[in-house]
């Protein structure tokens, strides 16, 4: 059964979205609302990203039941292999987290289930053992990477009692996800423009609370973004993390009821960075050991 986190309404973002995933507080009752009624506290919460990719084999039932042990909340990535089965994958291709190549979608799941992710002896997991993996009072976040997978996902999500949002970057499968499920809140996952991204590895990281510097961070569509998610009824946003300090995203998302859920966060210069810009939790890629770097 679906349990369900505060608001679930997705008709419009605004009146419901501050609330529509209030789940991600989970167990340890650090939910990033104040006392006063401010979002966005010093402190946000972790969202195991691919069960944290950094320290696990990523997307696997072992980097779930480790993630597990630190937070529960947890983001998987869902594709569908060549037999039809959901599985927690995030390529299209085999070749970067196995020793195996071709398709995810072209490959049937008796291969998958053969295959070791990153080594670690850890097959690719259905996404039905991914979420068996964790702790009944999970609040797991699926990112679905292609169409044609919304209503079997989310059905996924239902036949448990864990806290379920759907993320994607094509509004078409959100649009799928709340047509399959109105009551599953929906995260539109954003990034920067192209110029922005290719310039992006020439720059140093965040310091602190610092933005990009500007020359380095062109203009972006903030207010599209915004807009976006707002029309689709999300009820966040899920950000590169860049696009928290170095634009007004995050006040912006704020004033549209928006949560803001940026990704993908991997030492602790960046995660204090955007814990200071105000975000509501944080998709990292590793546990509360955060690694410097």
């Amino acid at each position: 059964m679906l349990r369900r986190w505060g608001s679930l309404a997705v008709g419009g973002a605004a009146t419901a979205g501050s609330a529509a995933l209030a789940g991600c507080a989970g167990r340890d009752g650090d939910e990033t609302t104040g006392a006063d009624g401010d979002r966005g506290a010093p402190d946000p919460p972790l969202i195991a990203h691919r069960g944290f990719a950094a320290e696990n084999p990523e997307n696997t039932v072992a980097a779930v039941e480790a993630a597990a042990a630190t937070t529960d909340r947890i983001e998987l990535d869902v594709r569908r292999c060549g037999t039809g089965e959901l599985v927690a994958f995030h390529d299209a291709t085999l070749g970067r987290v196995t020793d195996a190549t071709g398709r995810v979608s072209e490959t049937p799941y008796e291969r998958l289930a053969a295959l070791s992710v990153e080594g670690s002896g850890e097959p690719v997991p259905t996404l039905a053992d991914a979420l068996d993996a964790a702790p009944a009072d999970a609040w797991v976040m699926l990112d679905l990477k292609e169409r044609g997978v919304a209503a079997d996902a989310v059905a996924a999500g239902a036949d448990r009692d864990h806290g379920v949002a759907v993320a994607a970057d094509d509004p078409a499968v959100i649009e799928a996800a709340a047509a399959a499920a109105p009551a599953v809140p929906t995260v539109y996952g954003v990034r920067e423009s192209v110029p922005a991204r290719a310039l992006r590895p020439l720059v140093p990281g965040p310091v602190g609370g610092a933005s990009p510097p500007q020359w380095a961070y062109p203009p972006q569509d903030v207010a599209g973004m915004i807009e976006t998610a707002t029309d689709l009824g999300c009820a966040a946003v899920s950000p590169r993390y860049e696009l928290c300090l170095g634009t007004d995203l995050v006040p912006r998302a704020r004033d549209a009821g928006l949560r803001v859920l940026p990704w993908t966060v991997a030492s602790v210069r960046e995660y204090e960075a955007v814990a200071a810009a105000g975000v509501d939790a944080v998709v990292s890629d590793v546990s509360r050991g955060r690694r410097e770097t």
